[in-house]
């Protein structure tokens, strides 16, 4: 009879196993597949992402250019006012080109002719005769009115120029200020395809493309060959796109792949990678997890063959109440029949099977360690003070062996700490609770009862909620000098405005003197070390009283506030002067320099009760400042 059931459970098992083995290798697939897709979406989001926070500052950044651009042409044309024999002056006129920080400047007289300006190379030019220059003429019959033109090719020598034109303040004629579109052209050029999708990283054997939806053509493609082609060298049309925004297997190039794409404004984005990268970790588990099983199971048999052995005799009945005991999930009943020899040795053998049930949980709980996934398993009963949970459970949650052991022995201790920490649940996200006791670690919880058992999983997603942290600050600050953008600036200070009760209170803006000249000389990479050198010294205005925010280019703005009186904040500019003063800078040319600063400072008052006007003010002062020898403060007065 021994040799009987052997002979049967071993079939049962090597089934069982082949099974499992089926099973394993289909679940497999299909958890690549998934993470396929569910890193893919992420990656494909991140590209959509970029493109519609790049085409948001963009228009930003044309928005604040204009703006600057218009304040220097009215200053340019309130200069004429004040003194009209400038423009008998070409080097009077370059010095003010240089002082606004312009590339041009131009005087139209009341007929539409070029007469004077920083570039002699035009005088005489009638603005009738192009259509870029025709466009300023409506000024001279709408003083009040100015034109910011956009980016485009010049009537006279056809180059890329943008100008900006407002009606003379003294007499009939048009003033014009021109400026090459450097930083615009540059912000364009991180707005490209190429550029952005360059910078995502890949796995292994994996593509990156976008294509034209409209026309199919590959737009762009990890593989420079395939540029300029039909999407059908992917292995897809438009057509059959929906199968692809879910993950489907697609053949280009000879190789299986398995791609996912989605459509954004006009474009399909992909992400493909190979058959072989795909399931590159899948056998190699699978081997694993099949060693294990096939050990796990020769013990069993073993178990089992060896509580064959005993004889079964009389006294099934009370066996079976015990054996029920035990099926109704108390694991903890002791089958003790003692009546003769033949019922010791049985009731010896069921509890070592029960016991081998209860290490069987251990071994399943080993196995997900094997699989290394930050994710702990529990479960709990309503009529039992003991907690199941698996091994890893104490490590996604942060608790010591110490504090697992009294968790895991009252329900009640262990339910309490749930609750009170789901009870604070992160915000914007489901079922995400970071940990009271651990702050900085993050856990997603997802519970199901059946009334009777409780059952719980937990999910270490750490990395992914700094990732997302990562990415929200990448969004709201400049990555060169660590400074706050415009937008966050504006809003901070209008939320402080909000509260009221600020005390003293003002708003400075400050411009690098020469700052282009740097460029110039110096190179980009050197300017951009500038620029951080400021960044520096701005961030020390950040705390309980202040905020320091880069505006755009070389422009910097701050926002001081709840100071007791004027002096305390005009001492802090001094203190800020003084320490650049201090801090001297090695040119690559072997001199040495300090930064040098003009600053405009507009004080809040009920005449200045906004953010934006306070700008506006400051932003007067600050030219004030530049026009009265630079590298100094000057206060806004009404």
């Amino acid at each position: 009879m021994q040799k009987i059931f052997t002979k049967y459970i071993s079939l049962v098992v090597v089934a069982a196993l082949l099974m499992i083995f089926g099973m394993n290798w289909g679940v497999q697939e299909h958890n690549a597949r998934k993470q396929m897709v569910k890193n893919s979406r992420i990656k494909l989001d991140q590209v959509a992402q970029t493109l519609e926070t790049n085409e948001v500052e963009l228009e930003n950044l044309k928005e604040s250019l204009s703006e600057d651009y218009l304040t220097r042409a009215y200053a340019f044309a309130y200069i004429i006012k004040q003194n009209p024999d400038v423009l008998n002056s070409q080097e009077e006129l370059t010095r003010i080109a240089q002082l606004l920080n312009v590339d041009e400047l131009h005087v139209i007289d009341e007929n539409g002719i070029l007469y004077a300006g920083s570039i002699p190379l035009y005088f005489g030019m009638d603005f009738n005769s192009t259509d870029q220059t025709r466009e300023f003429l409506e000024i001279l019959d709408h003083p009040d009115s100015f034109l910011v033109q956009d980016i485009r090719p010049n009537g006279y020598e056809q180059k890329v120029f943008q100008y900006i034109g407002v009606a003379r303040q003294d007499k009939k004629g048009i003033v014009q200020v021109g400026m090459a579109p450097t930083r615009m052209l540059a912000a364009q050029s991180r707005n490209q395809l190429d550029y952005i999708m360059n910078r995502v990283p890949l796995d292994n054997e994996s593509t990156l493309f976008a294509v034209d939806q409209e026309t199919g053509e590959i737009l762009s493609h990890s593989d420079e060959s395939l540029k300029g082609k039909n999407m059908k060298k992917l292995g897809f049309t438009e057509e059959n796109l929906k199968e692809f925004q879910d993950g489907a297997f697609t053949k280009a190039g000879g190789k299986k792949s398995f791609c996912v794409a989605r459509e954004y404004d006009g474009l399909i984005l992909g992400v493909s990678q190979t058959t072989k990268a795909l399931y590159s970790e899948r056998n190699l588990q699978i081997l694993l997890t099949y060693i294990f099983l096939l050990f796990v199971c020769m013990i069993l048999i073993l178990v089992i063959n060896r509580l064959l052995k005993k004889q079964i005799v009389d006294g099934i009945h009370t066996i079976m109440g015990d054996l029920a005991q035990i099926t109704d999930g108390n694991l903890n009943t002791v089958v003790k029949v003692d009546s003769n020899p033949e019922f010791a040795e049985l009731s010896s053998g069921i509890n070592k099977m029960v016991q081998g049930i209860l290490d069987a949980t251990v071994k399943v709980s080993k196995v997900i360690d094997i699989v290394d996934l930050p994710i702990g398993v529990f479960e709990y009963g309503e009529e039992n003070n003991l907690i199941m949970a698996t091994d890893r459970l104490r490590m996604v949650m942060g608790w010591s062996e110490e504090e697992a052991e009294k968790l895991y022995t009252s329900r009640e201790r262990f339910t309490g700490v749930i609750e009170r920490l789901m009870d604070h649940p992160e915000d914007g996200e489901t079922d995400i609770y970071e940990l009271f006791y651990s702050p900085g670690k993050w856990v997603k919880i997802q519970m199901n009862s059946d009334g009777n058992k409780t059952f719980g999983v937990a999910t270490d997603v750490t990395e992914d909620m700094l990732e997302k942290r990562k990415i929200q600050r990448e969004r709201d600050y400049d990555l060169l000098t660590g400074l706050c953008n415009i937008e966050v600036f504006k809003k901070e200070v209008e939320e402080r405005l909000r509260k009221n009760h600020l005390g003293c209170a003002a708003v400075i803006m400050m411009d690098l003197d020469n700052f282009k000249g740097i460029n110039d000389n110096y190179g980009h990479d050197w300017g951009d070390e500038y620029l951080r050198c400021c960044g520096r010294h701005l961030k020390n205005f950040n705390g309980d009283h202040g905020i320091a925010a880069r505006r755009s280019g070389d422009e910097f703005c701050i926002f001081l506030h709840h100071y007791s009186e004027k002096m305390e904040i005009t001492g802090r500019i001094r203190e800020f002067y003084d320490d650049i003063q201090n801090d001297p800078i090695l040119f690559p040319d072997g001199s040495v320099h300090t930064l040098k600063i003009s600053a405009g400072l507009a004080w809040y008052s009920e005449k200045l009760p906004s953010c934006s006007t306070l700008l506006k003010a400051a932003d007067y002062a600050l030219y004030d400042s530049k026009n009265s020898g630079k590298g100094m403060l000057k206060e806004y007065s009404l």
